[in-house]
């Protein structure tokens, strides 16, 4: 059984390193979101960032099924996992199917948040509000906007003019922690135009998931989050 949950994974091909996020998890393995997949075959060593773990986990996978655009991306497949990855993954599936019960899970930005993080079992990881400068955009278009919340996974940009869906985008931060600005690329993966969100009263702009980061990114990510929390 697979189900679609994002958190945070690391990736290393040879000495090729890789910070992005998951699609999709399994007891078998994960679908990990990539702009540049390694071959078919590749052996690559993950480090998996689960929800609920108190660290990391390790795990080691080979490289199967490839997804093209706008699902761009690969299958690992686990190679003799930890009983601890097995553990844990069966647990937050566990979770996932009991929480699915209540509705599809609401996109990043598509509701109003308070500072503290969401408790809604159908996100891996909860979203706190944020408001911090974002540059992003593609090679034609990088415009200023702004961050209206953030997990471990993704932000949500609030923007009149949100990119489509789908689209590969730059993104530059200007984190609340005070350190200097950081750069991803992410995936458009929900949209609120100004229409809709009237609609929905509810901001326009893109939920952009990160993929193809670095080390230092995720760090950052994490600690940012840790210091909006620490201010209530």
């Amino acid at each position: 059984m697979r189900a679609p949950i994002v958190f945070p994974i690391r990736v290393a091909a040879g000495a090729t390193v890789v910070q992005t996020t998951t699609r999709e998890v399994s007891p078998d393995g994960v679908f990990v979101c990539s702009l540049r997949p390694p071959k078919p075959g590749t052996a690559v060593a993950l480090k998996l960032y689960l929800p609920g773990a108190p660290q990391a986990e390790e795990a080691a996978a080979v490289v199967r099924e490839w997804r093209s655009a706008p699902e761009g991306g690969y299958w690992a497949e686990f190679v003799d996992p930890p009983q601890s990855v097995r553990d844990l993954i069966a647990s937050l599936l566990q979770r996932r199917e009991r929480a699915a019960a209540s509705g599809p899970p609401t996109p990043i930005g598509a509701m109003s948040l308070a500072r503290r993080p969401l408790d809604d079992p159908r996100r891996a990881f909860p979203r706190v509000e944020a408001r911090f400068g974002v540059r992003f955009g593609n090679v034609q278009d990088f415009v200023l906007e702004y961050a209206a919340n953030i997990s471990a996974g993704g932000v949500f940009v609030h923007t009149e003019n949100p990119p489509e869906l789908h689209s590969v985008v730059t993104v530059t931060m200007e984190l609340p922690d005070g350190g200097k600005p950081v750069e991803a690329k992410g995936l458009v993966v929900h949209r609120v135009s100004s229409q809709d969100a009237k609609v929905r009263n509810t901001p326009p702009g893109a939920g952009v998931q990160f993929v193809d980061s670095s080390d230092e990114f995720r760090e950052r990510i994490d600690r940012a989050i840790e210091f909006i929390l620490s201010r209530g």
